[in-house]
């Protein structure tokens, strides 16, 4: 080992002159201690004992168990005291070190000094100068806004062109586009038609096989027949799922994830992914919208879990459901940042989330004064954070790992828990031996190995390495972390060493242990949201800060989305067990049927579903339908379209269904040609001077493709793509040079590196290289609408990423197995990767460019067949190259 590896060690362990301990002070030592281990309960909102400890004078008045410090007393002071003999914090509680307690201890001897000087504060003269807080009164204007009125039914309009007809879809658009004396474009052909539906449906490509039986078939219903198997595969639910997945925010990650890791990435929250397979489940299932909604704020509230004997398959589903508010950045798992600004924040990030999700509105804004532009007052804002908290009560703060439950009732989970113990038990002796067996060689490895230890840092790495985690003092455990691997010998190293006996007896040992192993029994991990305890107060925070808190707030719906007076959340129909059925309760009220809030969400619903379709929603701007957002372009057709969904059951795919049968989704998406009529042409070049925007829908919008589904095309047409659905994330590896890509060493199968791109490990930065460049979305928070970009990034990722080359090279393969001429390998090339026929153009660009590969790699003495192979490859590379194949035409 070099010795200069050594060298920040030995600078950080050489001995200074011991400074002379100073005296703490209140602000910059002791503070920060009670922040950190106290004063999440003894806070000074609604301190637990009414002992507040964020203040030196309160801290010494005490509360209702007396003062809290005798000042030049540590003895004989109650906080001193419950520190030492570890009663505080509560059992479960991270508990301070030996040295904070110290500091506590001599700040306390020394008479509790601090820096400035504190005023005990008159609590009963604050609440005196409490006034109850009234929003601006809210005008006819504001609720007959558009977005917040009940639905209204529409009646499909006479339209001229009524042939043009299909679905009354059409005659909305059709009025429109009459008014401005134009119409449709043409249909779009049927193979290009078929195409666009299988990516718009299912996210993949068509087959040659699909797509010669759907050309083949004459029937009048075939076009319908096919959308019915598309909406029946179980990839429509993982196509979907992903848009619901950008809405509500989810990655596998867990708190802000701004680092760049090198090496492997983490595979994040241990059974997050669940919440992705509910999700992927209930859409293929076409769950109704409302029980969706339902599911996912208060699944947890429909059933008594925590009384069940044991999970059915349902309760369980239940339960993945509410990872649905589990999306938000959370970094309060480090101490150091479990703070209450960081706990608010992840608060307030679930309450914005849902907002923009479900309800289509910024409420943000209103966590520090009345909203600016939406009749949204700043106490509608704590009225819907109070649903949340008692699941995410900042005085109370559950980490992120305390979150989680077990997939076992816990009736269950006690049984379980017993028969492992009982199990552990019988498991001890053997370990024991073979613990003892292996002693004396890891014994002698490890002495060896320290013996090379500069000495100077030898002895404190023993201790270390003897010692229990929770003994360990920071140098202490960052030389264990440092050091262990390369000190401890693994069991192979140990192995290594031992005798053919010894060798052996360890083997009949480990067999042994392996045969009991098999007897334990496990339980998964659910990221659930529950409700941690007894509704807490919530408070009206002045100008949003928590440390200024106002009025306490009831639960309530932001007012303009209820009759007059009718804010307060309903709870007659109440949660099951021990809930506050808050949630539910604010479920219940945003899909009652005939009220403004059903109105509302299903306005966003549809208007999310058209733009998955047509690339743009009815209303543009599909993350705020508030004033402040866009106008609907046909506002008349929003309205059908949100109330034949919720009284057609809030069901998605006969939306989907309705939509794609239309003549405007059936319209090319490309401009008259050298092929097309004069009128033809005529017509468009009018249409195009009305409405240059193509803003009513006069021809079908060409959209790119999203970074996920240029992936998974890729490899479905390579050959190599894994339909395998659902399971834990596959984890990606970090590069040095700042490539991501999968990591191979870690897949359970060889296969898993080649499946669906959702199933890959979601980071809120960082993720897949070629999904990056192809505008996978940041999540700080959520995506509703994704941006695309043409970035010369892109094109040398498509020409140098191993990946692509990698994928060329399986295309290559799979066409060169299928057809052996030239002139048919490019027509079957072009047929897998666009579903259609080479031009004549085409064709004789592309045998050209296998001539003159073929000759460039015979020239590098590659033998015959090898360079007709390379000259493929890059045949296919081109093809995957093409705006055609990244784009939905």
């Amino acid at each position: 080992m070099r010795s200069w590896l050594w060298l920040p060690v030995l600078l950080l362990s050489i001995p200074g002159p011991a400074p002379a301990q100073t005296i703490p002070q209140f602000e910059s030592e002791v503070l920060p201690i009670l922040s950190r281990y106290c004063t999440h309960c003894h806070g000074s909102l609604e301190p637990m004992g009414r002992l507040d400890l964020t203040n030196p004078l309160l801290i010494e008045k005490g509360g209702a168990g007396g003062a809290g410090l005798v000042k030049h007393s540590p003895d004989a002071s109650p906080i001193y005291k419950r520190l030492v003999d570890g009663s505080m914090p509560p059992a479960g509680q991270k508990k301070p070190s030996a040295d904070d307690i110290d500091i506590i201890r001599r700040w306390i001897g020394a008479g509790a000094p601090t820096l400035k000087f504190y005023q005990a504060p008159d609590r009963a003269a604050d609440r005196r100068r409490q006034v109850k807080i009234q929003p601006p009164p809210l005008s006819r204007a504001d609720r007959e806004y558009w977005a917040f009125r009940t639905l209204a039914p529409q009646e499909p309009p006479r339209v001229r062109q009524g042939e043009q007809v299909r679905t009354p879809v059409d005659a909305f658009l059709l009025e429109k586009l009459e008014e401005k004396g134009i119409g449709f474009s043409a249909d779009a052909d049927r193979l290009f038609l078929m195409r666009r539906l299988y990516l718009d449906l299912i996210g993949l490509p068509p087959s040659p096989e699909e797509v010669d039986a759907f050309l083949a078939d004459g029937s009048p219903l075939a076009y319908e027949q096919l959308v019915e198997r598309l909406l029946a595969s179980p990839h429509f639910g993982e196509r979907w799922g992903r848009h619901w997945l950008d809405e509500a925010g989810y990655t596998d990650t867990l708190g802000g994830d701004n680092d760049f890791v090198s090496g492997k990435q983490p595979l994040g929250v241990p059974g997050k992914w669940k919440y992705r397979d509910y999700v992927i489940d209930a859409i293929n299932r076409d769950k109704p919208y409302d029980r969706f909604v339902t599911e996912q704020l208060a699944g947890d509230e429909l059933v008594d879990w925590r009384a069940a004997s044991e999970f059915s398959p349902a309760m369980s589903r239940l339960l993945q459901a509410t990872g649905f508010l589990r999306v938000a950045a959370d970094d309060t798992n480090q101490d150091v940042l479990n703070t209450p600004d960081i706990r608010y924040g992840v608060l307030q990030r679930t309450v914005q989330t849902f907002a923009s999700n479900v309800m289509g509105l910024t409420v943000g804004c209103a966590q520090c004064h009345d909203h600016k532009y939406d009749p949204i007052s700043q106490l509608d804002y704590y009225r819907l954070t109070a649903v949340f908290t008692p699941a995410y009560n900042p005085q109370q703060w559950l980490q992120p790992d305390d979150r989680s439950l077990p997939e076992a009732s816990p009736l269950e989970k006690e049984s379980i828990d017993r028969a492992n113990r009982r199990l552990d038990l019988r498991i001890k002796p053997f370990r024991r031996k073979l613990d003892a067996l292996y002693h004396p060689y890891k014994q002698r490895l490890t002495d060896e190995r320290l013996a090379q230890v500069p000495e100077v840092i030898r002895e404190d790495l023993r201790i270390a390495l003897k010692s229990f985690e929770n003994e360990l003092r920071p140098p202490e455990r960052y030389l264990k972390e440092k050091f262990e691997p390369v000190v401890v010998p693994s069991e192979e190293q140990i192995q290594a060493l031992l005798s053919p006996q010894e060798l052996a007896r360890a083997s009949r040992l480990k067999s042994r242990i392996a045969a009991l192993e098999r007897h334990r029994r496990t339980y998964g991990t659910l990221q659930a949201t529950v409700d941690t305890g007894p509704p807490p107060p919530t408070y009206f925070l002045i100008r949003g800060n928590y440390l200024t808190p106002g009025p306490e707030v009831e639960p309530g719906m932001p007012a303009v989305l209820t009759d007059p007076g009718g804010e307060a959340l309903q709870f007659e129909n109440g949660a099951a067990g021990r809930s506050s059925g808050r949630r539910l309760a604010l479920a219940r009220s945003l899909t009652q049927p005939d009220s403004r809030a059903a109105a509302l969400v299903a306005r966003v619903r549809v208007n999310r579903v058209w733009q998955r379709l047509f690339g743009e929603g009815i209303v543009a701007t599909s993350d705020n339908l508030g004033r402040n957002g866009a106008r609907p372009t046909h506002p008349e057709l929003l309205e059908w379209l949100a109330d034949g969904f919720v009284s057609g059951g809030w069901q998605v795919k006969p939306l989907v269904r309705l939509l794609v049968a239309s003549t405007a989704y059936r319209q090319r998406s490309r401009l008259p040609g050298p092929g097309d009529t004069v009128v033809q042409r005529q017509r468009v070049r009018k249409a195009m001077d009305v409405d240059p925007g193509n803003d009513l829908l006069w021809r079908m919008p060409l959209r790119r493709l999203e970074s996920e589904a240029i992936r998974d095309s890729i490899m479905a047409v390579s050959g190599k793509l894994s339909r395998t659905m659902g399971g834990a994330a596959i984890r990606l590896d970090g590069k040095a040079d700042g490539m991501v890509t999968v990591s191979i060493p870690d897949l359970a199968h060889p296969g898993d590196r080649w499946r669906r791109s959702l199933y890959l490990v979601g980071r809120r930065n960082y993720n897949l290289t070629v999904l990056s460049v192809f505008d996978q979305p940041k999540l700080s928070m959520n995506c509703i609408r994704r941006d695309t970009s043409a970035a010369v990034l892109q094109t040398l990722v498509l020409l140098n990423d191993a990946f692509l080359l990698e994928q060329a090279r399986f295309f290559a393969g799979r066409v060169s197995r299928l057809a052996r001429d030239p002139g048919k390998r490019i027509e079957l090339a072009f047929r897998l990767a666009l579903a259609r026929r080479p031009s004549r153009e085409e064709l004789s660009w592309s045998r050209e460019l296998l001539e003159r590969e073929a000759r460039r790699r015979l020239a590098t003495s590659a033998g015959p067949e090898a360079a007709d192979l390379e000259a493929l490859a890059s045949l296919c590379q081109m093809i995957l190259n093409s705006n055609e194949f990244l784009h939905v035409g």
